[in-house]
């Protein structure tokens, strides 16, 4: 198919034949991002937590509230919410911002899943208070009732910084070998400061794989984003539409908890990425998933910036940034479901990017 490529088995009739199609982007913060190193979706450590709030209202409004800054990474790379706004200018999708633990709640409409709650870090606290992983689970799961039906195709995003480390986390601890299998937002992946992460958060819970309970191991190990999504999925599920999970390897953490917990999820649920992570020499998201949920297919979109004029979007080719808010993913859906050309695409993504570049001029003519 133009523009995609698919690993794995995939029956391209039932999700072609949707006739409405949804965005739903889940945010959280997890304080894992705040450790030096770990994470490059912001401007500083610190910064990371507010990432969520503005990448979901640059991406609802075409620029931030709560702070005068498109979200861009400490080299100054800009945010795939970019990708994603231009392909929802070309679809008409339609969005919806699921909140399950933001640091910062965005200026925007969004709703709020009961039980949300920043995360911890896991390294030397519980990620989670005791039994609001599956508080979190059930609500979500609700939301996916409320949002999924028959003939509807959800695409379900994520912004969380730290997010590939509580993933790590999550799938380790449920017996899936992910150290050093998950991506980074920059070309430098420091697996050695996840790993040790992951070894503290070890020891100071006491906890050993294969942790039998799911949400015993996310409450001590992961986050509010995945065990939400994972609820959603279900929900959504049971009213039978189909889910494109849009993400990179933090969906497979989604994957192995809703595998752990006994879903069935062939020839309805698939993963929508870019090829960035795909080709990413520094993670492995397609062995994650044949390992996990080897029913679940990868597709992904072959979009390059490599022909690109600017500077921040080129970096995409040299490993930076790679996927988030449900970029991959939509341009997955825009070339399979509305039939947009990869030209068509990239235009489009040339011309936001050039309007967010005036309003960062306009910016620092202010101050």
């Amino acid at each position: 198919m133009v523009g995609v490529r698919i690993v794995g088995s995939w029956s391209p009739r039932e999700w072609l034949d949707t006739r409405v199609v949804e965005l739903v982007i889940f945010i959280a913060s997890t304080r894992v991002s705040t450790i030096p190193g770990i994470s490059a979706a912001g401007p500083s450590p610190e910064g990371t937590l507010y990432t969520p709030a503005l990448d979901t209202e640059y991406l609802v409004l075409g620029r931030p509230r709560s702070a005068d800054a498109i979200p861009v990474t400490p080299d100054g790379i800009p945010t795939p919410a970019v990708i994603t706004r231009a392909v929802l200018g070309l679809t008409g999708l339609r969005v919806v911002v699921a909140d399950v633990g933001s640091y910062v709640r965005p200026r925007i409409p969004v709703v709020v899943v009961p039980g949300g709650v920043t995360g911890g870090r896991v390294d030397v606290e519980d990620a989670l208070p005791r039994g609001r992983a599956r508080e979190l689970f059930e609500n979500s799961a609700t939301l996916g009732r409320m949002l999924g039906s028959p003939g509807v195709l959800l695409v379900v995003g994520e912004s969380m910084p730290g997010g590939t480390t509580t993933a790590m986390a999550t799938m380790e601890a449920l017996g899936f070998r992910a150290a050093g299998r998950v991506s980074s937002s920059s070309p430098r992946n420091p697996h050695d400061i996840k790993v040790r992460v992951l070894r503290q958060a070890l020891e100071r819970s006491s906890l050993k794989p294969p942790v039998g309970d799911v949400f015993t191991a996310i409450d001590a190990l992961g986050d509010p984003l995945h065990v939400s999504i994972a609820g959603f999925v279900a929900g959504a599920l049971e009213r039978g539409s189909r889910v494109l999970l849009a993400g990179g390897t933090q969906m497979a953490a989604v994957l192995a908890i809703l595998k752990r917990l006994g879903l069935e999820l062939g020839g309805r649920v698939a993963i929508g990425t870019t090829r960035w992570v795909v080709e990413d020499r520094s993670s492995d998201l397609v062995g994650l998933v044949a390992e996990i949920a080897p029913e679940v297919p990868v597709l992904y979109s072959t979009t390059s910036f490599g022909d690109s004029p600017f500077r921040g979007l080129r970096a995409y080719e040299e490993g930076y940034v790679k996927e988030g808010v449900g970029a991959g993913g939509c341009l997955v859906a825009g070339s399979l479901i509305y039939g947009l050309g990869l030209e068509e695409i990239k235009r489009a993504i040339y011309e936001e990017y050039s309007r967010v570049l005036d309003l960062a001029e306009k910016s620092r003519s202010r101050g």
